[in-house]
This record gives structure tokens, C-alpha cells and sequence, in this order.
């Protein structure tokens, strides 16, 4: 039928993100704080992350010859599920607080000053664009950049392979991010896409994001208090399964995140680049006691 699999490697040792999807809950997370190179005192620990990254490039490029059947269903490849996903709220800042250090330490000053220079080179004349600003999501952004280009080096984009690489809003401290007043729940707040545009102008030529490279980024209404539907509505959620007025307004104004999306990213990276959102909310509400079940509120939800 023409279907491809994309190839996701949803987390690595010690786990990448807070909680159970990909980290090692209850525990800390403790891959970028041990599995990442940069973090290191020793230089001469192995990169666990970059080299089991490189070996599954190359494992993906020897199945071209060893077993072509499957070559031609691999699609695409994602380096990494949602990178440090709930670091930018997990940073011992308000709005929660631990007493524990973050899970994702800032680059050494040196190495994130370097990488910034990089990422913003030639940027103080054209004051129309992002620039990336600093902060602990340096160390994520630089991991992916060098994914990136393990996978350019390798021949998979010759073979018509895709490399989908995800990010999500949560890695970003609200205080890093340009300044806006539309609340960000809604989807018009299009202020972590510019982060996101910025960095990915900066790691991509307009060549490949045309071709085989694809930012994704997941969206999760079924989190956010501003588009959640509940059974028994307000407070729990924003409308209730019955109220079709509401709900239609609430679900039209929050879909408006995908035209966000794409909009700021063209003009961040001018158009022609490919997008995903490979996840999203199947469900009005993050939990299944309060989330909507009747059939039109999930159609409308989904077709919205």
C-alpha cells in the first residue's frame, strides 16, 4: 500500500525526559547529565547518545543491501522522542519547583557561547528574524544539530530516507522566549515556533528541509487547560461534551495551532520546508474520568 515506518528511537540510556514516555520515572532523568559528552569532566567517556545514533544510521543503511524488503518500508528516521520534554518547566523556577537540580544541565559557558555565534551569525542585519536565545536547551539543540549531521554524512538521504527530527515547547523556559500576550494554550502564541524556526534555519540548508530534512513538532491539547473538554465542563475543562457553542469556538480557536506552526516557521525559514506533528491529542482531556467519549465531540475534535 506505499506505507513507510518511521524508525523513532523514543529515548536513550538513563532516559532523556521527565516522566514515564521516555524517562526513567520516579527517578531523574540522567542521560544529559551522564550520557552526554559536553556534561562531562572526562573527555574521554564515550558519547553514549551520538554513537548508538551512528551505529543505528549504519545498521538502517546496511538493511539497503542485507534486506532490501525492509529498507523500502523504513521511511524515515527520529533521532530522538521529545528531547528533555517538561525541562523548561523542571528547572527549579516557578511554576514548579523541586529540590532537586535540573535534569539538563546548561553547556559549559565556552561551548554555548561558540554554538550561539553559530546559530545567530549574520543576524544583527536582518533584526526580522529569531535569534536562538541562551539557555539549558543549547545542550538539546546541539545534540540534534549533530544527529543532523550524522545523518547527512551518511548515504541515507541519497536512498530517499527522511530524518524527522522532534522537539517540544516544553524543553523552552517561559523567560527565554520572545515576549508576547496572547497566552501560549491557545496556539497563537507563536513564540516557541521563532525559537524553533530560528535554530533549525540555522541547522538546515533550504535544500534539504525540502527534501529529506522534517521538524516535528508535537502538540497536546488534551494538557492545556485553555482547550481541554471535560464531561461535566468548567473548571475541568473549558467546555463541556454538550455544549456544542462553546465547544465549537473553544476547538475552532485552539486548531488555529497548526496555521500557527507553519506560518511562523516559513517565516523564520521562508517557505518550501517540510512539517509534522507526528503526536497529537486523540482526547479532549489529558485524563480518561473527564475526557469527552461521544462520537460527534471526537469527530469535531479531530477534524477541527
Amino acid at each position: 500500500y506505499g506505507v513507510g515506518a518511521t524508525l523513532d528511537i523514543h529515548t536513550y540510556p538513563g532516559g532523556t525526559s521527565i516522566g514515564t514516555f521516555s524517562g526513567v520515572w520516579p527517578r531523574y532523568s540522567r542521560f544529559w547529565t551522564h550520557g552526554d559528552v559536553p556534561a562531562l569532566d572526562d573527555k574521554q567517556q564515550p558519547d553514549i547518545g551520538r554513537t548508538l545514533l551512528k551505529d543505528f544510521i549504519g545498521w538502517v543503511e546496511s538493511l539497503a543491501k542485507d534486506d532490501p524488503l525492509a529498507f523500502n518500508g523504513v521511511r524515515a528516521i527520529s533521532p530522538m522522542n521529545e528531547p528533555a520534554h517538561l525541562a523548561g518547566l523542571y528547572n527549579g523556577k516557578d511554576p514548579i519547583r523541586t529540590d532537586r537540580e535540573t535534569f539538563l544541565p546548561a553547556l559549559p559557558s565556552d561551548m554555548a557561547k561558540e554554538y550561539l555565534a553559530e546559530l545567530n551569525n549574520g543576524l544583527d542585519s536582518q533584526p526580522q528574524l529569531t535569534q536562538v536565545p541562551d539557555g539549558n536547551h543549547l545542550r538539546v539543540f546541539l545534540w540534534l544539530r549533530d544527529a543532523i549531521d550524522t545523518f547527512r554524512q551518511s548515504k541515507l538521504p541519497s536512498l530517499g530516507k527522511e530524518l524527522h527530527v522532534n522537539v517540544h515547547e516544553s524543553v523552552l523556559p517561559s523567560d527565554v522566549l520572545p515576549k508576547q500576550k496572547v497566552k501560549p494554550d491557545y496556539g497563537l502564541n507563536t513564540a516557541s515556533m521563532q525559537v524553533f524556526g530560528a535554530w533549525w534555519r540555522a541547522s538546515t540548508s533550504a535544500e534539504e528541509r525540502a527534501k529529506w530534512a522534517v521538524l516535528d513538532v508535537h502538540h497536546y491539547h488534551a494538557w492545556g487547560p485553555e482547550c481541554t473538554g471535560a464531561v461535566e465542563g468548567f473548571p475541568t475543562g473549558r467546555y463541556s461534551c454538550s455544549d456544542d457553542e462553546t465547544k465549537s469556538q473553544v476547538l475552532g480557536t485552539c486548531a488555529t495551532w497548526s496555521h500557527i506552526y507553519r506560518s511562523t516557521l516559513e517565516h523564520e525559514c521562508e517557505e518550501g520546508l517540510r512539517l509534522a506533528s507526528a503526536e497529537f491529542s486523540a482526547s479532549t482531556h489529558h485524563s480518561v474520568r473527564h475526557a469527552c467519549n461521544d462520537l460527534p465531540t471526537l469527530k469535531m475534535m479531530l477534524e477541527s
